[in-house]
């Protein structure tokens, strides 16, 4: 085959014969992702794509050398994020009871979904709780003064 394959991988761009592209992609250092120029085509292709390697490339997952495994997205904790936006919006006068009454609520759900997250989201629960506790008094002192003078 004429030409070079070139690689593209994470912005760096790396030259390859044919014979070098396949034991590269047989070492598993070829990821179905990446893109590669194809000399003979003229325009990039992702490895994938490219049938001079498309054997190596299943042969290199098959054999459980899958390349640059996507990490695993560790779960978030809504309710202690919830519970802390509330908490901070429970200074608000007139909407203040609610979202601190809402931000107690959360907040305490958030904490018993961190324990089962190993701890995800606990400063947040914590931190809303005390919010929520701190701006609740002043939010119910502020009805009644409003609903007071009504």
């Amino acid at each position: 085959m004429a030409g070079e394959f070139v690689v593209t991988r994470n912005g760096r761009d790396t030259f390859h014969d044919e014979e070098s592209l396949r034991r590269l992609a047989a070492a598993g250092l070829l990821a179905p992702g990446d893109l590669v120029y194809h000399p003979m085509l003229g325009r990039w292709l992702y490895a994938r794509e490219v049938e001079e390697v498309r054997a190596e490339l299943a042969g290199a997952t098959a054999l459980g050398r899958p390349v640059n495994a996507l990490p695993v997205l560790a779960a978030s904790n809504g309710h202690a994020v919830a519970g802390f936006a509330l908490g901070l919006v429970g200074m608000l006068p007139i909407v203040g009871i609610l979202a601190s009454l809402l931000g107690l609520y959360f907040s305490g759900r958030g904490l018993r979904i961190a324990h089962t997250l190993g701890g995800r989201g606990q400063g947040l629960a914590i931190a809303g709780l005390v919010l929520s506790i701190i701006f609740l008094m002043p939010a119910v002192a502020c009805g009644a003064i409003l609903l007071g003078t009504m």
